[in-house]
């Protein structure tokens, strides 16, 4: 393949993943956190969810290279991590918010994350940090995350994605914050209609 086709055909790849983009925020009709976390109690939403607090500087990660199956070579939940993930989990088992798939990326934050919350989950490799791959990986990443929740056909339960802020940025255009947030999306009419996002401290306290 020469220069030109392949330029050529890297230009549709990225026009393509513009306009998924675009249709995320075209659609976007954000509602109160308190509205969200009630409309969860029927079921049929999407929820992004981004892991809980980690710290960036860990003097207890090492040098290497990230590993997946070494967290020791990862950035991890910090203790007040932990204890805001088991909150959220609390909230949402106390609420009786139904939950069904769950699908993790591969990194120890994450599963931390997806475990603590929701309990049962499965790793989905395609769901990694996008921000640490080369332009083209990422957009691919974005669009997996796109089309996975773009299929989504669940509407009894709420489906959830655990992940990382650079993906849903990458295939939705929205950036979650603060960690730990749950950003709230629905099918409506073959679209992914952006909800709103849930911060931690916007749950509810439970007893």
């Amino acid at each position: 393949m020469n220069n030109k086709i392949f330029g050529l055909l890297f230009l549709v790849i990225i026009s393509t993943w513009s306009q998924v983009v675009g249709a995320a925020e075209k659609h976007a009709a954000e509602q109160p956190p308190h509205e969200l976390i009630e409309a969860l109690k029927s079921g049929g939403y999407i929820i992004y969810m981004r892991h809980g607090i980690t710290k960036r500087k860990d003097k207890n990660r090492t040098k290497t290279a990230v590993d997946l199956t070494r967290c020791e070579t990862q950035r991890n939940l910090t203790e007040e991590g932990r204890l805001q993930v088991a909150r959220i989990g609390k909230v949402i088992k106390a609420l009786k918010i139904p939950i069904g798939q769950v699908k993790s990326s591969p990194y120890c934050r994450t599963q931390d994350t997806a475990r603590a919350v929701f309990g049962d989950y499965e790793v989905d490799d395609l769901l990694a940090y996008s921000m640490a791959k080369l332009e083209k990986e990422s957009a691919k990443l974005g669009q997996y995350l796109y089309d996975s929740i773009l299929s989504v056909t669940d509407t009894k339960n709420n489906t959830v994605f655990v992940g990382h802020t650079a993906n849903l940025k990458d295939g939705l255009d929205i950036w979650p914050k603060p960690e730990g947030v749950a950003v709230i999306f629905k099918i409506e009419q073959g679209n992914v209609i952006f909800k709103g996002m849930i911060k931690p401290d916007d749950w509810p306290p439970v007893k």
